[in-house]
């Protein structure tokens, strides 16, 4: 699914799915959506609940009633559910305009911006009577920018056009009342209460509601939704599961080769039973959380037969609906022969459309000093206007102006000042960079087949200026590809699972073997607790099995621990084999087999599933008659929840392995009474289909049956580092950066994970801020850990959530606690939730206003980390695409972090710093001969340089070169960037962009732009522009001094690169020379030049066959010899590290050639 609605810069929030942290596990159901926030157009209800509102006022976001009766159509209330957009429903449309509101809109858009306004004001002015210059030399390249800017949103336009096309074009087979069948139809003409049949590998083309699935169950993939690969089971309701078991439904088809004609067959009869007895949904208004799908279905005309059905299989009506009835469109079945179900929501109305909401903006530190660094150019416009004008008055200039209109006039002479070009140029340049990013080599995964990519070109130089690095752990600097290491059960450790080096050829693991004998004997004492231990690993799990090509189990799961655990208990003989939905209920049997030819089946009565509040996840099981509550868990929550503390070799185990950097997992279970089991599955049914507050209401439930739980014994899972991991946070810690891991994992195992990350070394000294009880606990460990920090030894910093929890609540403790993590070069925090991963991000950003934040996940859960980040970069993993889709840029590495950095990065912060500098640069230089000309002519508002010159200065002549240039020119190679880290520096503490530099800048285009200026226009010029012959001398003279000025400035661009003899920066600056001379030809000495500019007719000629102008035009740049001269001496005094890097490369290289 696309991550960005074009039609109004839009993102489709990432449908969050709470990955599992610390070992915990998730639920097979699709993700929630990413909570929205009221500020994206959402309402919440009296429940607590966030609705989109409806538009102007309908009652389309409304609940609504479907009602079925035989023959005729079905009958949607309200009405206007059906009537949005024209009684398409269905349609999308994320197209901004049609043809003949795409002009108009498209300029509304453009004048939103300041400068496009600023324009617009300085062309109304050039419409004046007597203005001083020609109305066409403005209007003329600012209607181009504008038609520009016009053709490029048709063009995008049209691509959504396209991509609207091809998903309202689908087909898709909707039950005919007429023709009593199902018969093709677009997805476009689906409306709500359509019944639907959709076979394997097709894509639902709305929300749907479940009605009938091969053998009961059917599979989806939300891989265009979320990125998660392994499929969701979907069922059915009971009511509708209890009526399709009738005859009058028709039959169970069997797959073969004529199975579609048999289902369409089925299908069809399933409906007219339906109709006839009168079937009738209520569904509640569109929600855009995934798991508010409430509603109930029942039956208005039941016959006796299907009154019996129900009662036989205690069915209740009306029947409660949730999230688990229903699919969201655009996910596709697997591994289904069918599915017949009920258009829910369509549209505007389904969870996709739901969550595309309003992106929160990032904007560049760069991008807000160029809009200051307009301001102040704008600001000294008004200044200079206000002191010509009021001067020209003091000196009491006759002419028909009076004091505004010189004021105005003044303005469109100078207007230049500000580049007409400046913000498109920087939109080329900053997408020429994204393009270099995508393109890149050594950040080309040959796994995935994937190149890095810029999802948005506006951040790429902050990449070069990052202070702060937060970093998930599993899946961003591990490969979250789980391997099951240890077990301890009744208080014995079981050994390695592992295979390794040592180990000879078909020999297995020690874990595995020692497991294997104790099961093999059941005399053993720990026979019973050892069986139980792994069959609650192959019970208690979300993961689907399915047989391969030659008869072998593939296990597919969401959560990698999952299906280690199924695979470890399968290497022992406790194989998962099958997972089936029993027929008319929610629950599902798991057959298990082994150990040896035994098979066992575990009922599933209902499942709590794991999140990120609670850690945990249980399932309520029957077996042989008898009620059991199997449970796993992170160990601090767990403990509690345990009948014994988790003491002796279990305590001892959990802490050895945590320091092996192992993640572990309490396994626990516990029997209850069948009275209990009964009157307790009854109230999960009440909680679980409750429409207000479900989730407290479910936490309550599970409460009752998550104590008192026997220990069965501890997992630990091992996951990899990745390759290259150690290094790159080496040589990160080595720019400068500084590094926090922030992690849902518990505090030892996340200090062995970083230690061998090498971000923690033996030799730092680490105050731990952990296992806080309260605000005055909080800072007494800030206290405490100050005192341990003291001195000049190396530091790092463990926080835990109970302290994150206590101090990010007080305002007198966020300081502290910023202020105590910048004194030591690494942090690492534990046990955190999603939403305090983004807090600590936002605390830097509040300590620290110049700071710039970087944040790299790959889950769910850092989903709001990487929004709150100045930058944040998405790992493609194995959790999904939330993190990719939330993300300004996409890797696939985290070792390709340091390329982004130091590479790209760097090289971006110089480029834009140098082109914001270049551009205020060259404008100014330009302006100058305007402002002495007019203290030359006291004041009588005339122009300096012919208009049409200065109309293609911005763009023909001088606005090419410093894209190509800062796009093209490279300063070291890639590998000598990586090996020398502290060039980063430069961004870091902003060398080449502020006060200082830019004042540099703009003194140097006052010098420039004052030479370039009076030097022709005393020598060969004159400041009589009345007499005929003296104005020609005039104008020769200017057109000189504007060739000078474009000389000053392609030299000025020619000595700030880095590889200033390369064939693209002599090309290019070639090039702008070449199109000087054309250009002046052009206007002087054609005949449709001279009527556009006639002021200047015969100036080349005269230029290039007089010696004096020739001495003029060749001389007066040897004054850049001082420029370059002083250039050198800064260069040698006092250079940019990069500078002083190239210098040593090449003395280097020089030294090795003599050699």
């Amino acid at each position: 699914m696309v991550a960005i609605c074009c039609c109004c810069r839009q993102k489709i929030l990432p449908l969050e799915h709470p990955s599992p942290r610390g070992g915990s596990t998730t639920s097979s159901s699709l993700p929630p959506a990413f909570p929205p926030q009221a500020e994206r157009g959402f309402t919440v209800d009296s429940s607590g609940k966030q609705r989109l509102p409806s538009k102007g006022g309908s009652s389309a976001m409304s609940r609504r009633c479907i009602s079925f009766s035989r023959n005729i159509s079905p009958v949607v209330v309200p009405e206007s559910v059906n009537l949005q957009d024209g009684g398409k429903p269905n349609r999308i449309s994320t197209t901004r305009f049609t043809f003949i509101t795409w002009l108009p809109k498209s300029l509304l858009a453009q004048f939103m911006r300041a400068a496009n306004i600023y324009f617009l004001f300085v062309c109304i002015i050039a419409v004046l009577p007597n203005a001083p210059v020609m109305p066409s030399s403005v209007v003329v390249p600012f209607c181009g920018v504008l038609l520009w800017t016009a053709l490029k949103d048709m063009y995008e336009d049209r691509r959504r056009q396209r991509d609207d096309d091809a998903e309202n074009l689908g087909r898709c087979l909707r039950y005919e009342i007429n023709s009593q069948t199902f018969v093709e139809a677009r997805w476009m003409d689906v409306k709500t209460g359509d019944l639907l049949l959709s076979f394997a590998d097709e894509a639902f083309p709305a929300d749907v509601l479940l009605v009938r699935a091969h053998s009961g169950q059917a599979f989806i993939s939300t891989v265009n939704l979320d990125g998660e690969t392994n499929l969701k089971d979907r069922r059915a309701a009971d009511l509708f599961t209890a009526l399709t078991e009738m005859e009058e439904a028709g039959t169970e088809v069997a797959r073969g080769a004529d199975s579609k004609a048999a289902v369409l067959a089925m299908a069809s009869k399933t409906v007219q039973m339906l109709m006839e007895q009168g079937l009738k949904v209520d569904l509640d208004e569109p929600r855009s959380v995934l798991t508010d799908m409430d509603g109930s279905v029942s039956l208005e005309h039941s016959s006796p037969r299907a009154e019996e059905q129900l009662q036989r299989l205690e069915v209740k009506q009306p029947c409660k609906l949730n999230f688990d009835l229903f699919v969201p469109r655009g996910c596709v079945l697997r591994n289904t022969l069918y599915v017949l179900s009920v258009a829910a929501y369509c549209g505007r109305e389904s969870k996709t459309r739901l969550n595309t909401a309003c992106a929160e903006g990032k904007v560049s530190n760069m991008q807000v000093y160029v809009n200051r660094g307009v301001q102040g150019l704008v600001m000294s416009l008004v200044t200079f206007c206000l002191y010509c004008a009021t001067s020209a008055e003091a000196q009491g200039v006759r002419d028909d102006r009076n004091w505004f209109t010189r004021f105005l006039f003044y303005w469109i002479i100078l207007y230049q000042i500000v580049p007409i070009s400046l913000y498109v140029c920087f939109e080329i340049v900053k997408l020429v960079l994204g393009i270099l990013i995508n393109q890149d080599p050594q950040m080309f995964d040959p796994r995935s087949g994937k190149y890095a990519l810029a999802r948005t070109a506006d951040l790429v130089e902050e990449m070069g200026q990052v202070n702060f690095v937060f970093s998930d752990k599993t899946g961003t600097l591990t490969e979250n590809e789980m391997v099951f290491a240890h077990a301890c059960v009744g208080n014995k450790e079981l050994g390695d699972f592992r295979c390794s080096a040592t180990l000879k050829a078909g020999e297995e693991p020690p874990g595995i073997k020692q497991a294997k004998q104790i099961l093999a004997n059941d005399k053993d004492p720990l026979f019973s607790e050892v069986l139980w231990f792994f069959l609650s690993l192959a019970t208690n799990h979300t993961v689907q099995v399915e047989v391969g090509d030659k008869g072998e189990n593939k296990f597919e799961g969401s959560s990698a621990d999952e299906v280690a655990f199924v695979d470890a208990a399968a290497s022992v003989g406790v194989t998962f084999a099958a997972r089936n939905r029993i027929s008319g209920s929610s629950s599902w049997d798991m057959v298990i087999k082994g150990p040896g030819a035994e098979s066992r089946t575990f009922t599933v009565l209902c499942e709590v599933p794991f999140s990120s509040d609670r850690k945990r996840m249980s399932i309520l099981t029957r077996h042989e008659g008898e009620y059991w509550v199997m449970c796993k868990g992170a160990d601090n929550i767990m403990g509690p929840l345990c009948d014994r503390p988790l003491n002796g070799a279990m305590s001892e185990s959990l802490s050895s392995y945590s320091k092996l950097g192992l993640r572990t997992l309490v396994i626990a279970r516990k029997k209850i009474s069948n009275e209990f089991a009964t009157e307790w599955i009854e109230r999960w049914k009440v909680a679980n289909q409750a429409s207000e507050d479900r989730e407290q209401a479910v936490a309550a439930a599970a409460s009752e049956i998550e104590h008192s739980l026997l220990p069965a014994g501890i997992t630990a899972i091992e996951d990899k580092l990745q390759e290259g991991v150690p290094e790159a946070i080496t040589t990160i810690k080595a720019a400068g950066i500084r590094f926090w891991v922030l992690t849902g994992d518990k505090t030892e195992t996340a200090v062995e994970i970083v230690k061998a990350c090498r971000l923690f070394t033996e030799d730092m000294a680490l105050a731990y801020l952990v296992n806080c009880r309260d605000e005055a606990h909080a800072h007494q460990l800030l206290e405490e850990a100050r005192k341990t920090l003291a001195g000049p030894r190396i530091a790092g910093l463990v926080i835990d959530g109970s302290f994150a929890q206590q101090i990010l609540a007080s305002e007198t403790g966020r300081p502290l606690l910023y202020e105590l993590a910048i004194s030591t070069k690494s942090c690492v925090c534990c046990r955190l939730s999603p939403q305090q991963k983004r807090r600590l991000v936002e605390l830097v950003k509040e300590q620290n206003l110049r700071g710039i934040t970087l944040a790299i996940g790959d889950g769910a859960n850092d989903v709001s980390m990487i929004q709150g980040a100045h930058v944040g970069i998405g790992i493609r993993g194995k959790e999904g695409n939330q993190a990719v889709q939330a993300s300004d840029i996409a890797i696939s590495q985290f070792r390709f972090l340091v390329p982004l950095l130091l590479c790209h990065g760097r090289r971006a912060y110089r480029r834009v710093a140098t082109f914001v500098c270049y551009m205020l640069y060259k404008h100014t230089t330009l302006v100058i001969g305007e402002m002495i000309w007019a203290h030359q002519i006291t004041f009588a508002a005339n122009i300096a340089y012919p208009e049409w010159l200065g109309s293609a200065f911005p763009a023909v002549i001088a606005g090419l070169p410093i894209i190509v240039v800062l796009c093209l020119d490279r300063d070291i190679p890639d590998e000598v960037a990586i090996a020398n880290p502290e060039l980063y520096i430069e961004g870091m503490e902003r060398m080449r962009f502020n006060s200082y530099i830019l004042l540099s800048w703009i003194g140097s285009a006052v010098y420039h732009g004052t030479v370039a200026w009076l030097l022709p226009n005393l020598l060969v010029g004159s400041s009589n522009t009345k007499d005929e012959a003296e104005a020609q001398k005039f104008w020769c003279a200017s057109v000189c001094s504007f060739m000078l000025v474009v000389i000053f400035i392609n030299f000025r661009l020619w000595m700030t690169t880095v590889s200033p003899f390369s064939t693209a920066t002599v090309g290019v600056i070639m090039f702008s020379f070449f199109c000087l001379i054309l250009t002046v030809f052009i206007l002087s000495e054609t005949s449709l030049g001279i009527s556009f500019q006639p002021e200047i007719e015969g100036s080349f000629a005269k230029i290039f066959t007089s010696k004096d102008h020739l001495m003029v035009l060749f001389l007066t740049p040897l004054i850049l010899l001082v420029d370059l001269a002083v250039y050198q001496v800064i260069a040698i005094v006092q250079p940019y590290p990069l500078t002083a890097a190239s210098r040593k490369r090449l003395w280097t290289s020089s030294q090795g050639g003599q050699s």
